[in-house]
């Protein structure tokens, strides 16, 4: 699997675990994610930015960006911004079907799909830490290069017959005050709530939501072997 070299800003790559933990609360990485399948000589592929603060978790695809929410009673409300109307809708936790899980949205693998794998190879120390893991189920093999004390998938690979996806680490930032001022501007987003969309199909940005469907994915669209959203996708 590719090795990443990241763009450690702010971070000390010789830090303990537990300050390394601490130093990348604050986290935007760039995300590449690619399709190739067989027979075809040109992958798919597009782009995403996970931008994370220690209860906010934001995926920013071109026009779409997905956040969740921590709450105080460990609920995840999601809110849905569209950038170009600078438009938001907003969703209850109970409006969620599922069971939501939070390392699922915080490091877009959870912890319990980490916790199925095999760990085949560990290198480096500190921030700089990264552990290899392996996963095969029937004709697919799942890969996974993880960079543990600072909680993101460097690499990760889903390998079929037909299909192979990654998922590739890009540039990574850790600087807090960037990443909160952009938390501030999706904020400053007008907002409807899901549950009044049909009260207002007067509104031409919520009759165009309507009539779309409400399209459920995350924007880094990567799933697991079983079709589960790896990448935080919620449903309702």
């Amino acid at each position: 699997m590719k090795k990443i070299i990241l763009s450690l800003a702010l971070i000390s790559p010789l830090a303990s675990a537990t300050q390394c933990a601490l130093d990348s609360q604050y986290v935007q990485a760039s995300y590449q994610v690619s399709k190739q399948v067989a027979g075809k000589a040109v992958a798919e592929s597009q782009q995403f930015t996970l931008w994370r603060t220690p209860h906010q978790v934001a995926e920013q695809g071109l026009e779409l960006v997905e956040v969740w929410q921590q709450l105080s009673n460990q609920q995840i409300r999601p809110i849905r911004y569209f950038q170009t109307p600078q438009r938001g809708i907003e969703y209850q936790p109970s409006e969620v079907q599922g069971q939501q899980d939070w390392s699922t949205k915080y490091q877009l693998v959870s912890d319990d799909f980490i916790a199925k794998m095999t760990l085949t190879d560990e290198q480096g120390d500190g921030c700089e830490k990264i552990q290899h893991y392996q996963l095969v189920q029937g004709d697919t093999t799942i890969e996974l290069a993880w960079l543990v004390n600072q909680k993101l998938v460097s690499a990760m690979s889903i390998a079929k017959p037909q299909l192979t996806q990654t998922l590739t680490l890009g540039t990574v930032d850790f600087k807090k005050a960037p990443i909160q001022q952009q938390f501030a501007l999706w904020d400053a987003y007008q907002t409807t709530d899901y549950a009044d969309i049909g009260d207002n199909e007067g509104d031409p940005f919520l009759a165009k939501m309507i009539n779309l469907g409400f399209i459920e994915h995350g924007a880094s669209g990567f799933y697991d072997a079983n079709g589960k959203a790896l990448g935080g996708g919620h449903s309702h």
